[in-house]
């Protein structure tokens, strides 16, 4: 066989790995996507548990998929599992920072935490990627202190009197 017959048989093959693989690939997507939309079918107090298998395997298919982060952090939520929702939402800002509603979830879990700066900080941050905040809600987290130190740590008035024995 000559150099040519062979340089294009590796050609031809070349071409048909790259065609199989954008089958696979798009295929792939199609399947995240529908375990994806079953999870939001899903998500309920009584069903989150189901939810989030939908959406782990919709991850598993497409590991960057931002908005099965974002909703399967919504289902921990529902579970009341704070931690693993903020590990979500923050993958879901990691692999789209523009992602408001993500910002807008996880302040939610912060303010459940206490933790009012984080939540302030990611509603401010929602807001600013044009993402509907509730304005009842900002509200509230605007009108808490910043730290829970402000309000039991005050210093005590001082007296310039040193008080006498007698």
């Amino acid at each position: 066989m000559g150099a040519t017959k062979i340089c294009k048989l590796i050609y031809a093959v070349i071409c048909l790995v790259l065609f199989v693989s954008v089958v696979n690939c798009y295929g792939a997507n199609k399947k995240a996507e529908g375990f994806f939309e079953q999870g939001k079918k899903l998500s309920s107090v009584e069903n989150a548990d189901q939810a989030i298998d939908n959406y782990s395997k919709a991850i598993k298919i497409d590991p960057k998929f931002a908005k099965a982060y974002n909703n399967r952090g919504i289902a921990y939520v529902l579970k009341k599992k704070y931690d693993l929702a903020i590990k979500d939402f923050n993958k879901a800002i990691k692999l789209d920072p523009k992602n408001g509603k993500a910002y807008n979830n996880r302040a939610i879990v912060y303010s459940y935490q206490g933790e009012t700066d984080k939540a302030r900080q990611d509603l401010h941050k929602a807001q600013s990627l044009g993402t509907v905040v509730n304005p009842d809600f900002l509200k509230k987290i605007e009108a808490l202190p910043s730290t829970p130190e402000s309000i039991f740590h005050k210093p005590s008035p001082s007296t310039s009197k040193t008080p006498q024995v007698k």
